[in-house]
């Protein structure tokens, strides 16, 4: 039990060390996370999987599968739903953030970009994936709104699960990305409330429409 500590609630931690071993792509979507064979590696008892399990798919990181339970796999339908979510979100955010952002904001959010183009150059689309990441978190934090922050958060896993698995396929489309996360801080730097919302709308249309795609590229495949 290497990766957990005693002192601190045990369900706790094993809630923790799975949440992030979901979000790093360790499970792959639809992959079943079984209750017995996760304590037993954990080597803890059942209950606090089971808890940590329950709480994971409270957060739509899970879903049941039976008697047990599976991370998160989405269909086209499910992820435009959670898509037009975010957008409706993610526009409130970009408004918010050319009103509120400051300096140490857009500097924080323009490195990210660049961050993410060098990660793209060198394929490490782990490392894409992280910039971007980082990139939004910012911008939600810039927008000052601690109850918009708290709504954002309770879709965060799901988005990362999806993002991870959908829209970073190839270089192409995690150029276009970063050249959209340009043009949504240029708005924002500029106090641009308007061109900040519209882009962001654009952003996040161009991503459900990168979504869209990829699940029908996998269906003929199929």
């Amino acid at each position: 039990m290497s990766e957990l500590q005693r002192p601190a609630p045990l369900y706790r931690q094993v809630y923790t060390l799975l949440r992030r071993q979901i979000l790093e792509g360790k499970y792959s979507p639809g992959e079943v996370l079984h209750e017995s064979r996760m304590a037993g590696s954990l080597q803890v008892s059942r209950t606090p999987v089971r808890e940590a399990l329950r709480q994971l798919e409270r957060e739509g990181l899970l879903v049941p599968h039976g008697s047990e339970k599976a991370v998160t796999n989405p269909g086209k339908e499910e992820f435009v739903d959670l898509y037009t979510c975010r957008m409706a979100l993610e526009k409130l955010v970009a408004e918010r953030a050319a009103r509120f952002a400051d300096g140490e904001d857009i500097e924080y959010m323009a490195t990210t970009i660049s961050e993410a183009r060098e990660a793209t150059e060198t394929e490490d689309h782990a490392g894409v994936l992280a910039a971007n990441t980082g990139f939004h978190d910012r911008m939600v934090e810039s927008a000052k709104m601690p109850t918009l922050e708290r709504l954002m958060d309770t879709i965060r896993g799901q988005i990362l699960v999806v993002r991870r698995n959908l829209l970073l396929t190839n270089t192409e489309v995690e150029t276009a990305i970063c050249d959209e996360h340009d043009t949504i801080l240029d708005a924002i730097k500029n106090g641009d409330i308007e061109a900040a919302q519209k882009n962001m709308e654009l952003h996040m249309t161009n991503d459900i429409k990168r979504g869209i795609a990829n699940f029908e590229e996998r269906e003929r495949n199929a």
